[in-house]
């Protein structure tokens, strides 16, 4: 009788191998395809979701923008003896009247040499400035991507300063001594006045202008809309082409889904989204947008002019 039995210091332990018919522990091959087609639906129902939830935020970030803007060009008004709305001038008036005497100074174009493009001091320091904290990033749509050409004297890849400009209607008596002299009344549109051939239409210079009788009243009349970057070149905005409507001179913004972020003489932002294809024409790089034309029945230039003026008187 053994007192002590010495157990082996390793057991050797038997491997045993899968029955045929047992399930292996990885994925099979189809249920690897099932996994990828279900995340493939996923992600194609996900990404649009997110896209317009990103734009959706852009189009706030932009109308928000357009709030502030509104509302210092209404501060500016409330402040005047008179009421008078910050003037607003063509390339022309802008070099008579100066960068500073205007709602924003600075001439904008496709030229590679042009500093304007670039200079973020034509925002801050003209009239509209000051009523916005002298922040500059309010004056550029955040869909608004395209760069400057490449070429001195800044370097690649460079924004844009400024997308939006204001209703040229809106004169806030710029003019008012030289329409004295042509003999214009003060309260017709100086701009198409003067151009060859003339068109007539009301002009506004002071807050109580604005009131529904001779055009828009202050809900309805727009201040401050998006422009094409192919057209955009002073902060003037004037939708006719001078003696027809046949062209547009100067093309709305169609950044946000084909629609536009706009103010209005009350204060309020709004989005409006364009109806006609041929307002929502894609950017060019071109100094003048020549393919977008319009007639007497066109839906958004109709708009457009319903909510800038009327005819005069």
């Amino acid at each position: 009788m053994r007192m002590f039995e010495k157990k082996p210091k390793f057991e050797k332990r038997e491997h045993r191998r899968g029955t045929v018919g047992q399930t292996p522990g990885g994925f099979t091959l189809i249920e690897l395809l099932v996994v990828i087609a279900i995340i493939a639906i996923l992600a194609a129902i996900l990404v649009p979701v997110l896209h317009q939830a990103q734009e959706r935020a852009r189009t706030a970030e932009c109308l928000n923008n357009r709030k502030q803007m509104g509302l210092g060009w209404v501060m500016y008004a409330n402040d005047q003896a008179n009421g008078e709305i910050m003037p607003n001038a063509d390339e022309s008036g802008i070099k008579t009247y100066g960068e500073t005497n205007v709602w924003v100074g600075g001439v904008l174009s496709w030229g590679a040499d042009n500093l304007d493009n670039i200079d973020t001091n034509y925002l801050a320091h003209s009239l509209l400035g000051g009523y916005c904290s002298q922040v500059v990033s309010i004056y550029k749509c955040p869909n608004d991507v395209l760069k400057c050409i490449e070429g001195a004297p800044y370097p690649p890849n460079m924004d844009t300063v400024r997308s939006v400009s204001m209703n040229g209607f809106l004169e806030g008596g710029l003019h008012d001594p030289d329409k004295a002299t042509a003999g214009i009344p003060l309260n017709e549109n100086y701009y198409e006045a003067t151009q060859s051939p003339a068109s007539h239409y009301y002009g506004y210079n002071r807050l109580q202008d604005i009131n529904g009788v001779h055009g828009p009243g202050p809900a309805d009349m727009i201040v401050f809309t998006d422009e094409s970057c192919d057209t955009i070149d002073d902060g003037f905005f004037m939708p006719v082409e001078s003696g027809s409507i046949s062209d547009w001179e100067n093309l709305p913004g169609s950044y946000h889904d084909n629609g536009d972020t706009l103010s209005f003489a009350d204060g309020h932002a709004e989005y409006h989204r364009w109806l006609a294809g041929d307002t929502c024409v894609q950017p060019e790089n071109t100094s003048k947008l020549k393919s977008s034309v319009i007639g007497p029945n066109h839906v958004d230039y109709n708009y457009i002019f319903q909510h800038s003026t009327a005819p005069y008187p």
